[in-house]
């Protein structure tokens, strides 16, 4: 199960964590799956809940209480614009749903790796035997 990261937002430097639950409960809340609610903080276009919920679920994910939470975005509203809230709400959001626990992709080599696997040029036929033939205009 990932764990809790800190991230520093309008509010302070603060613990966040966005499992599987929370993730759900966003997308309810929303009325939209997570991906899009992301999609419409990127592009402008989102809603007051698309800012407030992953912010507040993902401190209470991370532990935090629901009233403390509410009053740690209280604290950063007032400081903050919704607009600069939502560019935190859609950092946090992205960290949960856009990580790499590992760092590489399945079926990748490791950096610097030399890879196992042959492939076969432009110019060799599928035998693997050079082709002499021009093709054709």
């Amino acid at each position: 199960m990932r764990g809790a990261e800190e991230i520093v937002w309008a509010g302070g430097a603060n613990q966040f964590r966005l499992a599987i639950g929370e993730l759900r409960t966003i997308e309810q809340r929303c009325n939209a799956g997570v991906s899009v609610v992301l999609m419409r903080l990127l592009g402008q276009q989102w809603g007051t809940d698309d800012v407030v919920q992953p912010i507040l679920l993902g401190l209470t994910g991370a532990g935090m209480s629901e009233g403390e939470a509410k009053r740690c975005l209280d604290r950063a509203y007032s400081t903050s614009n919704l607009y600069g809230l939502a560019i935190n709400a859609a950092a946090i959001l992205q960290k949960f749903i856009m990580w790499d626990p590992d760092g590489d992709v399945p079926g990748e080599p490791q950096a610097g790796a030399v890879s196992q696997t042959q492939t076969r040029s432009q110019t060799d036929a599928p035998s693997g035997q050079p082709t002499t033939a021009q093709e054709p205009f």
